[in-house]
């Protein structure tokens, strides 16, 4: 069945159950990133359509963060795979509260947190038929982020940061990190961090500001300089683990870079696997 241009139910995008394949930055700013994904949807409709152009806003908390468009796309009934979409992100122009509202969302994203994307129709949705993009665009529609697959197995999978290993005699500590993005090298500019012992005891705290990469694939940071919490029960914790490990918990500031853009995001993360050396 082809479909003839009526209005579909709002529930029907809940439903479309969006999977993020490949994700390519093709180009930067200083506030803003255009994107390419390759994306996997259900069509839940009996319909099949070839769509020549359409686009969407995506919102968070009432602001718009930017745009998808898909063009030339072909939707059959059921599963659909590799359907390439190019995203705009640009929070940036509805100023700081937007930005704040991004930055907010990219952390808890990160953070391994369930988020919601609230998408939007508007007149240039279907730039054929206005009107249905503004007839819909009244409707909230918020579909499940999909999660972003990391290499790895079991319980470490979602963990961008693998495991550390930290040296007791140089105060220091190394971490491994498995990059979200396949083609494209993250900078960390700057890190204010604090490992945790049991969630809430201080075991220290990495204040960092030169530059390093963490490629696509995994990678090792340098060494970072640790100010330990000297007399703490999360410190005493870390000497009798001296020769073997444990668990710890990070919560961190982190200024972050790909090609021109730049944002300052937060991270929580729990159960890092930690090596306790001399």
């Amino acid at each position: 069945m082809t479909y003839t241009g009526a209005a579909l139910p709002g529930e029907t995008m809940g439903n479309i159950h969006p999977q993020v394949g490949d994700v390519k930055i093709i180009s930067t700013s200083s506030s803003s990133m255009t994107i390419e994904a390759s994306v996997n949807i259900t069509n839940p409709t009996p319909y099949t359509a070839v769509v020549p152009y359409v686009n969407i806003h995506i919102v968070r908390d009432g602001f718009v963060l930017g745009s998808a468009t898909a063009e030339n796309m072909k939707v059959v009934k059921g599963e659909n795979t590799n359907l390439i979409v190019k995203a705009t992100w640009d929070p940036a122009v509805e100023g700081e509260a937007s930005r704040k509202a991004a930055s907010d969302m990219i952390s808890e994203y990160l953070s391994g947190r369930n988020i919601t994307i609230d998408v939007k129709t508007h007149r240039g949705t279907i730039p054929a038929a206005p009107l249905i993009g503004e007839g819909l665009s009244k409707l909230n529609i918020s579909i499940a982020a999909p999660k972003l697959e990391l290499p790895g197995e079991g319980e470490k999978k979602g963990h961008f940061i693998r495991d550390a290993t930290f040296h007791l005699l140089s105060s220091t500590a190394t971490f491994t990190l498995v990059s979200p993005l396949r083609y494209n090298t993250i900078y960390v500019d700057w890190i204010n961090a604090t490992a945790l012992y049991n969630h809430t005891e201080s075991v220290g705290r990495i204040v960092y500001g030169l530059p390093f990469a963490a490629p696509p694939g995994t990678s090792t940071t340098p060494k970072l300089p640790v100010d330990w919490s000297m007399g703490s029960v999360g410190y005493d914790a870390v000497k009798r683990a001296l020769g073997g490990a444990l668990k710890l918990d990070a919560i961190a500031n982190v200024t972050v870079r790909i090609g021109n853009w730049k944002e300052t995001v937060w991270y929580e993360g729990q159960g890092i696997g930690a090596s306790i050396r001399l």
